[in-house]
Parts: C-alpha cells; structure tokens; sequence
C-alpha cells in the first residue's frame, strides 16, 4: 500500500456527508498503527505486514478533511481515536492532531491503555480537551493482571495517567473480563470509583477461541452474544453450504448503518469500520483499495461512489459480501432475536454486550 507524506495534496473535503441517507455521526480514526503492547489476540500481535507498513495519518491530510474553515458545519461530529492495530497515544503529532482538531470544531474521544507517557505529557493533552470530550483507559484487570494480556504496558503510568486525567475531563474505564481477572471485578469497580472515573465498563470480547480457550472466562455471564454468533458464523461459512442455503442462515446487519463509526484508517482509507483493512490481498477491500483512497478522494466522493454503492448491494446476502463483512456484521439465524433484545438504541444491529457501572 502507497504512504503518504505531509505534503501530498488530497482532495477537498466536504462536510454533508450521508451514509444510505443516514447524517454521519462520527468517525473512527487510527491516526496511528504504532503500539508499545503485544496483546495476544490484537490485530497486530505477530503482523508482519502492520510491521512492514508501521505509519501514521500526516497532520495535513486530516487537517484537510476536517478544515478549519468548515467549523459550523463540523460541529457535533464526534472523531474516536480507537484503532484496530495501534494506540493513538504514540502518533508523533498528537497534540497538534488534538489542536487541530479542536479548532475545526470536533468531539474527541480518545481510547488508549496509557502506558509509556509522563504527567507532562498527560498534563498537556488535557489542557487540549473541554466537556465534550473523553479518555477512555483500557486497562484488563489490576497491578497483578492486566498486564497478562496487555503485555508490556506499565502500571505506574496508566494509574498515574487516570489520577491526572479523572478530575479534568471525562474519564472512562474498559476492562475485558478474561479468566485471569474475573475474580477482579469489584475490586476494579472500588478502584475505578476512588480514582474519580465516570464510568467502568466490563467488556465480554468477541475474540475468544472454540474450545478450551485459556483466556476465556469461566464465568459464562462474561461471553457475549456477540462471541457465541461469531462460533455460530465461523461454523456455517467453512461448512462450503450452497450460497441460497448460507444467506437462509445467515443475515448481514451492518454495525456502520447508524451513520456512527465509519472508519478512517492509519494507511489513509475511508472504510465501513476498521475491520476493513487487512494484509489479505485476496480480500474485496484489499483489491478494490484504491477506491477508498483519502489522498485521491474526498469523503464524500468515496461515499457516494459506485465502489461504495456496489459494496451496498454485496451486503444484501452472506454469500456475496465481503468476508470480512460476513464475519464481523453476519447474524446467524438462532442469534437473531438474541441481536435485537441485546442491541444499543444507538447503534441497533450492534448488540451491547457489556456491564456498565456509572459514578
């Protein structure tokens, strides 16, 4: 895939942007795909091509997507600064991307596990946000734990990143329940709440493995719908069914049909969700990647493109959308009634497969 450097020129950005006629909400931006962890069933754990493509969004190309002179019509758009394969903490302009922005009028939600950055660091990215905005921490267990699974993160420096963070803006925590900290949990809701969190969230992972999966808790409240659909999906894809006997089972319900989501990837692509990049270049997305090129297009040019209207029609059954898309947004016919009683009113094909607890 092509980089890009500071001073390559995309096109004109445009603020109307629709998705099926639905207004897009926000995006999901990896400005990075850089991360100091090696999470054991991240994306990028092990990657060679995210190794080979390690890279950044330059300043300017957001700055042009987002400008300054379209404010009034930005407002209200919310940018999620939660990747796929990197932590947005470790782009190399990050407070300058945070400025900008923040000028062009944008809520920012930032997601990180907060490791490998000092108070100063810390100190100047709150100085950048206000009341719309947020930090989400994802921490996986405690001291004792989450360092299991997010392997090479720091402690000292997530605790000291939240105690600095919590009474400034808006802070939230998200924990994965995994086997080793299930036992945790309300030791991590007493902790979460001493800190001055809004909120801690105990995520149930769509990741867990078939069988005797050492991450998997044992408590089943923990695995999500979510987890069991995707077995369920896994299962009936590699059985080689017939495509009328695969789309009588399976229904694609896209999570980007709510305008919320859409992503904005680290190599420059605009995509349905981040799911959507891969090193598979066998993939729909991979061989038709040019279409969805931020540096060739503008948003709403990619948006409104025949590529983007030919994958609309793809979603139509199991047997012709992208496999990624099967994979990710496929519902299993025994799952649908559990997908409408679980979904978020905000998003309705994407069921809420958490505990929250607010303070």
């Amino acid at each position: 895939m092509p980089h890009a450097t500071d001073s390559e020129q995309p096109a004109k950005a445009a603020v109307d942007w629709q998705f099926l006629g639905v207004p897009v909400r926000s995006f999901n931006v990896e400005i990075t795909n850089r991360c100091t962890l090696s999470c054991p069933e991240c994306s990028r754990t092990g990657n060679p091509w995210v190794r080979e493509n390690l890279t950044q969004l330059p300043l300017d190309l957001l700055q042009r997507l987002f400008p300054l002179s379209q404010r009034g019509a930005l407002a209200g758009l919310k940018i999620n600064l939660c990747g796929t394969y990197g932590d947005c903490i470790y782009h190399t302009r990050f407070h300058q991307v945070i400025a900008h922005f923040k000028a062009a009028g944008l809520s920012v939600m930032i997601e990180t596990n907060g490791s490998h950055r000092s108070r100063d660091w810390w100190k100047k990215t709150c100085a950048l946000l206000d009341h719309n905005d947020s930090i989400t921490f994802s921490v996986d267990g405690l001291q004792d734990t989450n360092h299991i699974y997010r392997i090479n993160s720091r402690w000292e420096d997530i605790i000291r990143a939240m105690e600095y963070c919590a009474p400034r803006v808006f802070v939230s925590w998200k924990f994965i329940v995994f086997r080793h900290n299930e036992h945790q949990i309300e030791q991590a809701r007493e902790l979460a709440e001493k800190l001055g969190v809004r909120d801690i969230t105990f995520k149930k992972s769509a990741r867990f493995r078939d069988g005797d999966d050492p991450l998997k808790p044992k408590n089943s409240a923990y695995i999500g719908v979510v987890n069991r659909n995707r077995r369920m999906i896994r299962e009936v894809r590699s059985a080689g069914l017939p495509p009328a006997e695969l789309d009588r089972r399976v229904a694609i319900r896209q999570n980007c049909f709510s305008g919320k989501g859409l992503a904005i990837t680290a190599l420059g692509y605009l995509y349905p969700c981040t799911n959507c990049e891969s090193a598979d270049t066998a993939t729909w997305f991979y061989r038709n990647r040019e279409h969805f090129n931020l540096r060739k297009y503008s948003i709403q040019e990619v948006l409104t493109s025949s590529k983007w209207m030919e994958l609309q029609k793809l979603w139509h059954k199991a047997s012709t959308a992208p496999g990624i898309c099967a994979h990710t947004c496929g519902v299993h016919r025994d799952f649908q009634r559990s997908y409408s009683k679980a979904a978020r009113c905000d998003r309705p094909n994407k069921p809420d497969d958490v505990i929250r607890i607010a303070f």
